[in-house]
């Protein structure tokens, strides 16, 4: 079960064979009256590296949020980074999932309950009178191409908040090793970087086992180096009608990898862009990162917090977990891979996009009753302007139209950095079945363990996998498809 409350503020911290065995966090509580109902909120801590709470401005707003509805108490469950994947979809398969479970849980549209028809009424903690999605930035979810919307067209989650990610450095440890930061917007200025770091003892990019962070990398390595891929298989829009859509929908995307139409072994722009990544790790990466498990809001856990690193992968609400740290720190976008480090290259900056693939969370579908209409009210709560101080608190760029964003993220969400790749939110053709959540399927190649043909075919097929997992459970009626 649950072990312990471990504050004040009602914090739980599970495991996942406790909480699969006993179904601890399943369903919900009332009082002895039977008038206040009590859920539950079960996700990885995206803000610091504490492992029991989401931090000090997420209890503010969950008290405030208590105490304007005075019938409905949220207990947050702080799942481990390292682990959290694999417990939240096990807790989610076998029911015990508590009611508010975190967006990028994988799931299959049945497991999850539907927030469209919600969406469509006006949002109750909102002055807007518009319609609830209405009340979103429609690049970033909703509009005219129904970004967020799931295969069947149903809104499954709500984003409390968007998400801008880049590379953080410690400008004190660049000083010190001679590294001009003028030098750092070239792929091959940054490898020099990471040298001179290395040479004085310290790593380049904090790094650990997370399959995440090589997830970025292809991700921004895709917007140089596979455009024309992903334009030659751009084929449905945003309805899944044949036609064209910038990024890409999904369908397209399945479409591609079910028909064969991508050859990841057979293709330069594949070879160079996994070239580029296995640099990258071996000239930069933390001595050894294969063997270092996931911790905190950081790539490589503490390394760069505790200024052992240059560099960091981290998202714009990470910066809070540097509120104690004693150097100058900023952001950067990740370099330009220019045509001499890969011919491939299109010669354009790196793209990554701002999104919405931050802090959201989504219902399960088993959870009906009060206990629904209480998961919903907080969503509501979250996505409205009652909560533009947590936004403030942990360096959130706002989802919502009326709300403004803290000057503290403008490096990350400026110039084509903070532009959508084509390849979409998720990075396009590098998907894994859901039974591979959590793994880092690039280690082997990336380790020197796998040549580079074996490692692509492997991706292909496991992407193939994920792609027919999608396609099962989509109301798409083409062959292709079934």
């Amino acid at each position: 079960m649950i072990a312990s409350r471990t504050s004040a503020r009602r914090v739980l911290v599970g495991t996942v064979a406790a909480a699969v065995a006993a179904g601890a966090l399943a369903g919900c509580s009332s009082d002895a009256a039977g008038d206040v109902v009590t859920i539950t909120l079960s996700g990885p801590n995206q803000f610091t590296n504490d492992t029991n709470t989401f931090g000090e401005a997420w209890e503010q707003v969950v008290a405030a949020f208590e105490e304007d509805n005075p019938d409905i108490r949220i207990e947050t469950n702080v799942l481990p980074i390292s682990s959290w994947g694999q417990t939240s979809s096990a807790q989610l398969t076998a029911g015990t999932a508590p009611e508010l479970i975190f967006a990028q849980t994988a799931h299959t549209p049945d497991q999850i309950s539907p927030l469209t028809e919600e969406l469509a009424e006006p949002n109750p903690f909102s002055d807007s009178d518009r319609p609830w999605i209405d009340d979103f930035k429609p690049e970033f979810f909703g509009g005219e191409g129904r970004v967020g919307a799931n295969a069947n067209g149903d809104y499954e989650n709500i984003p409390f908040n968007l998400v801008a990610i880049g590379l953080y450095f410690n400008q004190d440890l660049l000083d010190e090793v001679g590294v001009n930061v003028d030098d750092l917007g070239t792929f091959s200025g940054f490898i020099d970087a990471c040298g001179a770091l290395r040479d004085a003892g310290y790593s380049g990019v904090a790094m650990d086992s997370s399959p995440l962070y090589p997830g970025w990398t292809l991700t921004t390595l895709g917007s140089m180096l596979l455009e024309d891929e992903f334009t030659a298989v751009d084929q449905f829009d945003a309805d899944g009608n044949p036609g064209t859509s910038d990024p890409l929908t999904e369908k397209s995307i399945v479409h591609s990898l079910l028909t064969d139409e991508v050859d990841m072994p057979g293709s330069e722009s594949f070879q160079q862009t996994f070239e580029i990544l296995k640099e990258f790790t071996d000239e930069c990466a933390t001595e050894n990162w294969s063997g270092i498990a996931p911790q905190g809001s950081f790539s490589g856990g503490t390394e760069f917090v505790s200024g052992k690193a240059g560099f960091a992968w981290g998202t714009n609400f990470a910066s809070s977990g540097l509120a104690d740290s004693d150097f100058t720190w900023s952001t950067l976008p990740f370099p330009t891979v220019e045509k001499s480090d890969a011919s491939e290259a299109n010669g354009e900056d790196a793209r990554f996009g701002t999104r919405n693939g931050g802090t959201a969370y989504m219902i399960p579908a088993y959870i009906d009753g009060a206990e629904r209409d209480a998961a919903v009210k907080f969503l509501q709560y979250m996505s409205s302007p009652k909560v533009k101080q947590w936004l403030d608190a942990t360096n959130s760029i706002s989802a919502l139209v009326d709300v403004e964003d803290p000057d503290t993220v403008a490096a990350l969400t400026a110039g084509a950095w903070a532009e959508l790749p084509l390849s979409g939110r998720d990075g396009g053709f590098f998907g894994v079945p859901s039974a591979m959540t959590g793994q880092n399927q690039y280690t082997g190649y990336l380790i020197g363990s796998v040549d580079l043909e074996s490692a692509l075919a492997t991706i292909q097929e496991n992407a193939r996998g994920y792609a027919a997992e999608v396609a099962a459970n989509s109301d798409w009626t083409e062959e292709w498809a079934q």
